[in-house]
């Protein structure tokens, strides 16, 4: 018995014809028959009824069949998971991401790089608009950003699944003379600088916060997280930000950053989650990465 044999009886028992089965399996009729005659032999079953009309099964004929119909799809599906695994060795992932989750992305990552060595992984640090933009012109696969729930749709084509729900927090370093603080007042804040991070939805907020409470005094706008961590370890300025972004930070971790929440502030709720483009089919490694940052980032929400 062989591989070939298996094949040619569930395609004689699909066409119910030998001929046609052969000029579909794109060999001669005499192989076929042949070939199938060495099976029945072996088995010591007749497998078919041969006639002009055509080759129809026997009554053992269509469990041997189904037996062979069930092997051949363990083998396809066999296949089909080398293909990916050979995919997977020589794989690249394009990220984009907001600042704040870094350390739970390269966490990831290196949980990847142990089990798929071959991987090839390109992260790049953005605000949400950038994220979005080089999705829609297939600069990444997937992206991290925040979206606030009221917002407009990020676009046709495009997909976004929130993981998180959050809201805007103020953060401060350590020697500032909010650090012993676990709230804030619009009245107090007026009172610092603020360096903010070139996010849309830190600038809508603050667009909101200035018309409701009057404005703020701002030190610097930068895409840069290193001049904003100098600034507030330096303590020059404080800062606004997604309070999931503070969660896991290392400054925050270590004692350098102490987040704030806003008294007296009404806020939309902040959603952070994944985006891509909808004509993509998302692969298995996105989807493997996206379930496996799940897995860090929810661990780290549980335990901070």
């Amino acid at each position: 018995m062989n591989l070939d044999q298996l094949y040619y009886i569930i395609e004689v028992a699909k066409t119910k014809s030998l001929s046609t089965a052969a000029n579909n399996l794109h060999i001669t009729q005499s192989a076929v028959s042949q070939s199938i005659a060495n099976l029945e032999f072996e088995l010591g079953l007749q497998l078919f009824v041969r006639s002009r009309a055509g080759a129809v099964p026997t009554k053992e004929g269509l469990e041997i069949i189904k037996k062979a119909a069930d092997v051949v799809a363990m083998l396809q599906d066999m296949k089909d998971g080398a293909l990916k695994l050979s995919e997977m060795m020589h794989a690249e992932l394009r990220i984009s991401a907001i600042p704040g989750v870094m350390s739970t992305l390269i966490k990831t990552v290196s949980s990847f790089k142990r089990e798929y060595p071959s991987i090839t992984f390109q992260i790049n640090e953005r605000g949400s608009e950038k994220v979005l933009d080089e999705i829609r012109h297939n600069q990444v696969d997937i992206g991290l950003i925040g979206m606030s729930q009221d917002s407009e749709p990020i676009g046709p084509g495009m997909i976004f699944e929130p993981i998180w729900e959050g809201k805007m927090v103020v953060a401060v370093g350590k020697s500032s003379s909010l650090a012993s603080r676990k709230r804030v007042t619009p009245e107090e804040m007026r009172n610092y600088l603020f360096a903010l991070y070139d996010e849309t939805y830190v600038h809508d907020f603050v667009h909101y916060f200035n018309e409701m409470h009057g404005p703020l005094d701002l030190f610097f706008i930068s895409n840069n997280p290193f001049a904003l961590t100098t600034a507030l370890k330096e303590n020059l300025a404080a800062t606004i930000g997604y309070d999931f972004s503070f969660i896991n930070s290392p400054s925050i971790l270590n004692g350098d950053f102490v987040t704030l929440e806003m008294d007296g502030v009404k806020q939309k709720p902040i959603e952070l989650g994944w985006a891509r483009a909808d004509t993509n089919k998302v692969s298995q490694l996105s989807q493997m990465f996206i379930q496996r940052f799940l897995h860090y980032f929810n661990t780290n929400q549980l335990t901070s």
